[in-house]
Protein backbone atom coordinates (compact mmCIF):
# COMPACT_ATOMS: atom_id res chain seq x y z
CA UNK A 1 0.00 0.00 0.00
CA UNK A 2 2.93 2.44 1.38
CA UNK A 3 5.34 1.58 -2.02
CA UNK A 4 3.06 3.89 -4.73
CA UNK A 5 2.89 6.84 -2.39
CA UNK A 6 6.95 6.52 -1.62
CA UNK A 7 7.15 6.71 -5.66
CA UNK A 8 5.07 9.28 -6.05
CA UNK A 9 6.70 11.23 -2.99
CA UNK A 10 10.18 10.59 -4.85
CA UNK A 11 9.29 11.71 -7.94
CA UNK A 12 7.66 14.88 -6.69
CA UNK A 13 10.69 15.30 -4.00
CA UNK A 14 11.59 19.15 -5.03
CA UNK A 15 8.10 19.70 -4.87
CA UNK A 16 8.32 18.49 -1.11
CA UNK A 17 11.52 20.58 -0.41
CA UNK A 18 10.46 23.63 -1.62
CA UNK A 19 6.55 22.97 0.21
CA UNK A 20 9.16 22.58 3.90
CA UNK A 21 11.61 25.72 2.99
CA UNK A 22 8.29 27.83 1.94
CA UNK A 23 6.59 26.96 5.17
CA UNK A 24 9.63 27.55 7.30
CA UNK A 25 9.89 31.24 5.66
CA UNK A 26 6.84 32.17 5.78
CA UNK A 27 6.53 30.93 9.57
CA UNK A 28 8.98 33.71 10.65
CA UNK A 29 8.41 36.06 7.95
CA UNK A 30 8.15 40.30 8.45
CA UNK A 31 9.20 38.75 12.01
CA UNK A 32 11.86 40.43 14.14
CA UNK A 33 13.20 37.76 16.13
CA UNK A 34 12.73 35.16 13.28
CA UNK A 35 13.21 31.61 14.51
CA UNK A 36 13.92 31.98 18.01
CA UNK A 37 10.52 32.36 18.59
CA UNK A 38 10.01 28.61 18.72
CA UNK A 39 12.40 29.36 21.39
CA UNK A 40 10.79 31.58 23.21
CA UNK A 41 7.51 30.52 23.19
CA UNK A 42 8.36 27.39 24.93
CA UNK A 43 10.65 28.56 27.16
CA UNK A 44 8.74 31.36 28.42
CA UNK A 45 5.52 28.74 29.21
CA UNK A 46 8.29 26.35 30.64
CA UNK A 47 9.87 28.80 32.79
CA UNK A 48 6.10 29.98 33.92
CA UNK A 49 5.48 26.46 34.81
CA UNK A 50 8.39 25.48 36.15
CA UNK A 51 8.03 28.24 38.61
CA UNK A 52 4.41 27.45 39.73
CA UNK A 53 4.51 23.70 39.72
CA UNK A 54 7.56 23.44 41.48
CA UNK A 55 6.12 25.29 44.31
CA UNK A 56 3.07 23.32 44.29
CA UNK A 57 4.31 19.68 44.03
CA UNK A 58 7.32 20.53 46.14
CA UNK A 59 10.12 19.78 43.36
CA UNK A 60 13.37 21.58 43.65
CA UNK A 61 12.71 24.25 41.01
CA UNK A 62 16.19 23.25 39.20
CA UNK A 63 15.21 19.53 39.02
CA UNK A 64 11.43 20.49 37.80
CA UNK A 65 13.22 22.67 35.07
CA UNK A 66 15.04 19.66 33.71
CA UNK A 67 11.70 17.52 34.01
CA UNK A 68 9.63 19.72 32.18
CA UNK A 69 11.88 20.42 29.25
CA UNK A 70 12.15 17.11 29.40
CA UNK A 71 8.45 16.34 28.51
CA UNK A 72 7.82 20.10 26.67
CA UNK A 73 10.25 19.08 23.96
CA UNK A 74 8.31 15.95 22.10
CA UNK A 75 5.11 17.72 23.14
CA UNK A 76 5.64 20.62 21.46
CA UNK A 77 6.47 18.87 18.01
CA UNK A 78 3.22 16.68 18.28
CA UNK A 79 0.95 19.63 19.07
CA UNK A 80 2.59 22.29 16.69
CA UNK A 81 2.53 19.65 13.76
CA UNK A 82 -1.27 18.63 14.48
CA UNK A 83 -2.25 22.68 14.88
CA UNK A 84 -0.63 23.00 11.50
CA UNK A 85 -2.01 19.69 9.88
CA UNK A 86 -5.62 20.60 9.62
CA UNK A 87 -4.86 23.47 7.32
CA UNK A 88 -2.68 21.14 4.96
CA UNK A 89 -5.51 20.51 2.44
CA UNK A 90 -7.78 23.51 2.81
CA UNK A 91 -4.79 26.04 2.61
CA UNK A 92 -3.42 24.56 -0.50
CA UNK A 93 -6.97 24.25 -2.53
CA UNK A 94 -6.11 26.56 -5.25
CA UNK A 95 -3.05 24.52 -5.65
CA UNK A 96 -4.53 21.08 -5.71
CA UNK A 97 -7.16 21.90 -8.20
CA UNK A 98 -4.95 23.82 -10.62
CA UNK A 99 -1.87 20.69 -11.09
CA UNK A 100 -1.20 17.20 -10.09
CA UNK A 101 0.93 17.28 -6.79
CA UNK A 102 0.52 13.96 -4.81
CA UNK A 103 -2.12 14.89 -1.81
CA UNK A 104 0.49 13.36 0.74
CA UNK A 105 2.64 15.94 0.10
CA UNK A 106 1.11 18.60 1.90
CA UNK A 107 0.79 16.42 5.03
CA UNK A 108 3.86 15.41 4.90
CA UNK A 109 5.77 18.47 4.12
CA UNK A 110 3.78 20.52 7.49
CA UNK A 111 5.09 17.43 9.65
CA UNK A 112 8.99 17.32 7.66
CA UNK A 113 9.04 21.46 8.74
CA UNK A 114 7.30 20.78 12.32
CA UNK A 115 10.41 18.35 12.82
CA UNK A 116 12.92 20.66 11.54
CA UNK A 117 11.79 23.81 14.21
CA UNK A 118 11.33 21.10 16.75
CA UNK A 119 14.93 19.88 16.06
CA UNK A 120 16.23 23.04 16.19
CA UNK A 121 14.98 24.40 19.28
CA UNK A 122 15.59 20.63 21.10
CA UNK A 123 19.49 21.98 20.57
CA UNK A 124 18.57 25.10 22.06
CA UNK A 125 16.55 24.00 24.59
CA UNK A 126 19.58 20.87 25.46
CA UNK A 127 21.72 24.24 25.67
CA UNK A 128 19.68 25.25 28.75
CA UNK A 129 19.72 22.01 30.00
CA UNK A 130 23.76 22.47 30.21
CA UNK A 131 22.99 25.68 32.11
CA UNK A 132 20.79 24.76 34.73
CA UNK A 133 22.77 21.49 35.37
CA UNK A 134 21.05 18.78 33.78
CA UNK A 135 22.25 15.16 33.21
CA UNK A 136 24.89 15.38 30.15
CA UNK A 137 26.41 11.95 28.88
CA UNK A 138 25.90 9.36 26.35
CA UNK A 139 22.59 8.65 26.43
CA UNK A 140 21.14 12.10 24.50
CA UNK A 141 22.80 10.54 21.64
CA UNK A 142 19.61 8.59 21.23
CA UNK A 143 17.02 11.76 20.85
CA UNK A 144 17.40 12.11 17.06
CA UNK A 145 16.88 8.39 16.93
CA UNK A 146 13.28 9.57 19.64
CA UNK A 147 12.08 11.95 17.15
CA UNK A 148 12.98 9.45 14.05
CA UNK A 149 10.13 7.51 16.86
CA UNK A 150 7.90 9.61 17.04
CA UNK A 151 7.98 11.40 13.43
CA UNK A 152 5.88 8.70 12.12
CA UNK A 153 3.06 9.00 14.66
CA UNK A 154 3.22 12.66 13.93
CA UNK A 155 2.86 12.35 10.51
CA UNK A 156 -0.24 9.77 11.26
CA UNK A 157 -2.71 11.84 13.24
CA UNK A 158 -1.82 14.82 10.87
CA UNK A 159 -2.55 13.04 8.08
CA UNK A 160 -5.77 12.13 9.53
CA UNK A 161 -6.82 15.47 10.96
CA UNK A 162 -6.20 17.08 7.74
CA UNK A 163 -8.76 14.83 5.55
CA UNK A 164 -10.88 15.33 8.32
CA UNK A 165 -10.80 18.77 8.19
CA UNK A 166 -11.85 18.52 4.69
CA UNK A 167 -15.30 17.08 5.87
CA UNK A 168 -15.59 19.03 9.09
CA UNK A 169 -14.34 22.54 8.52
CA UNK A 170 -15.16 23.17 12.16
CA UNK A 171 -12.36 21.17 13.12
CA UNK A 172 -9.78 23.52 12.67
CA UNK A 173 -10.96 25.54 14.97
CA UNK A 174 -11.39 23.37 18.03
CA UNK A 175 -8.49 20.99 17.54
CA UNK A 176 -6.85 23.43 19.88
CA UNK A 177 -9.14 23.06 22.71
CA UNK A 178 -8.71 19.19 22.50
CA UNK A 179 -5.22 19.29 22.43
CA UNK A 180 -5.46 21.82 25.53
CA UNK A 181 -7.00 18.72 27.17
CA UNK A 182 -4.73 16.12 26.21
CA UNK A 183 -2.29 18.17 27.47
CA UNK A 184 -3.52 17.97 30.97
CA UNK A 185 -4.13 14.34 30.26
CA UNK A 186 0.05 14.25 29.26
CA UNK A 187 2.46 14.01 31.84
CA UNK A 188 4.13 16.81 30.68
CA UNK A 189 3.51 19.28 33.84
CA UNK A 190 3.13 15.89 36.68
CA UNK A 191 5.18 12.61 37.02
CA UNK A 192 3.15 9.07 36.48
CA UNK A 193 3.75 8.67 39.51
CA UNK A 194 1.32 11.38 41.21
CA UNK A 195 -1.32 9.33 39.24
CA UNK A 196 -3.18 6.61 41.32
CA UNK A 197 -1.58 2.80 39.82
CA UNK A 198 -5.51 2.10 38.99
CA UNK A 199 -4.95 4.96 36.42
CA UNK A 200 -2.38 3.62 34.73
CA UNK A 201 -3.57 1.46 32.33
CA UNK A 202 -6.15 3.71 31.27
CA UNK A 203 -3.28 6.66 30.70
CA UNK A 204 -1.33 3.89 28.66
CA UNK A 205 -3.67 4.33 26.08
CA UNK A 206 -2.47 7.85 26.04
CA UNK A 207 0.42 7.18 22.97
CA UNK A 208 2.10 10.61 23.91
CA UNK A 209 2.80 8.70 27.71
CA UNK A 210 5.27 6.70 25.70
CA UNK A 211 6.86 8.92 23.95
CA UNK A 212 7.61 11.33 26.72
CA UNK A 213 8.70 8.65 28.19
CA UNK A 214 11.49 8.12 25.45
CA UNK A 215 12.37 11.56 25.64
CA UNK A 216 12.31 11.44 29.79
CA UNK A 217 14.83 8.82 30.38
CA UNK A 218 17.71 10.73 28.39
CA UNK A 219 17.15 14.11 29.47
CA UNK A 220 15.44 13.76 32.82
CA UNK A 221 17.00 10.40 34.28
CA UNK A 222 19.80 10.38 32.23
CA UNK A 223 19.61 6.69 31.33
CA UNK A 224 19.04 5.17 27.71
CA UNK A 225 15.09 4.38 26.94
CA UNK A 226 14.31 1.01 28.19
CA UNK A 227 13.94 -1.90 25.32
CA UNK A 228 9.88 -1.99 26.03
CA UNK A 229 9.50 1.87 25.52
CA UNK A 230 11.77 2.00 22.36
CA UNK A 231 8.89 -1.40 21.10
CA UNK A 232 6.27 0.44 22.06
CA UNK A 233 7.04 3.45 20.16
CA UNK A 234 8.22 1.99 17.06
CA UNK A 235 4.29 -0.23 17.30
CA UNK A 236 2.68 2.96 17.40
CA UNK A 237 4.52 5.10 15.18
CA UNK A 238 4.34 2.78 12.61
CA UNK A 239 1.15 1.00 13.35
CA UNK A 240 -0.94 4.13 13.55
CA UNK A 241 0.66 5.58 10.27
CA UNK A 242 -0.53 2.27 8.36
CA UNK A 243 -4.20 3.25 9.78
CA UNK A 244 -3.23 6.73 8.15
CA UNK A 245 -2.01 5.76 4.74
CA UNK A 246 -5.42 3.23 4.71
CA UNK A 247 -7.80 6.14 5.84
CA UNK A 248 -5.71 8.71 3.44
CA UNK A 249 -6.31 6.08 0.35
CA UNK A 250 -9.99 5.53 1.60
CA UNK A 251 -10.86 9.40 0.68
CA UNK A 252 -8.13 10.77 -1.52
CA UNK A 253 -10.15 11.00 -4.41
CA UNK A 254 -13.13 12.61 -3.02
CA UNK A 255 -10.54 15.58 -1.21
CA UNK A 256 -10.39 17.57 -4.57
CA UNK A 257 -14.38 17.30 -4.31
CA UNK A 258 -14.90 18.57 -0.82
CA UNK A 259 -12.61 21.49 -1.25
Amino acid sequence: MTSPYLKDLYAHRHTFRYLVRLQLILRYQRTVLGFAWTLLNPLVTMTIAAIVFSMILRIELRSYAVFLLSGTIPWLFFSTALLQSVGAFINNEGLIKKVYIPKLIFPGSVAASALIDSLLAAVALLLILVVIGGKIGAQLLVLPFAFLLLFPFVLAMGLIASVATVYFRDLQYIVNHILQLVYFLTPVLYPLDMIPPKFHALYALNPMVHYIELFRAPIYRGVMPGGEVLLITAMIGFGSLLVALAVFRRFENQLVFRL
